[in-house]
């Protein structure tokens, strides 16, 4: 179970196992959105009620809303459960990809390095 938070998001897809979110505010709600919506790796835990960083607004989520995501995410059984660990796994797979020599993400970062090099070398 995550707050959505991006480090989180990291290391949850890094894990290559379905996700469970609950955000709680800003930027989690939209990598909810793309672990759950774009990805298809992860489930919500709660839908319902209103969400703010306000303290007289914020929302008591049932505890019975919880024990029903934990206890329907637990149960590896089903067609939704299996499509959702499967593109846990590809998502892991094409991250760990991405971030060794030669991928993507090593890549680009070996670029900005230089870039950064480049920088220091022109003054």
């Amino acid at each position: 179970m995550t707050h959505c938070g991006w480090n989180s998001v990291l290391e949850g897809i890094s894990a290559g196992m379905p996700i469970l979110t609950w955000p709680f505010v800003y930027e989690q709600f939209i990598n909810e959105k793309l672990l759950v919506e774009v990805i298809g790796c992860a489930a919500k835990v709660w839908d319902g009620g209103k969400r703010s960083t306000r303290e007289e607004e914020h929302a008591l989520v049932p505890g019975s809303a919880i024990a029903h995501a934990v206890f329907k995410f637990m149960e590896p059984v089903g067609d939704d459960y299996v499509a959702m660990r499967s593109k846990a796994h590809n998502v892991a797979v094409s991250a760990l990809a991405a971030v060794q020599e030669g991928g993507s993400s090593h890549g680009d970062v070996k670029d900005l390095v230089n870039d950064l090099f480049g920088l220091i070398g022109n003054k």
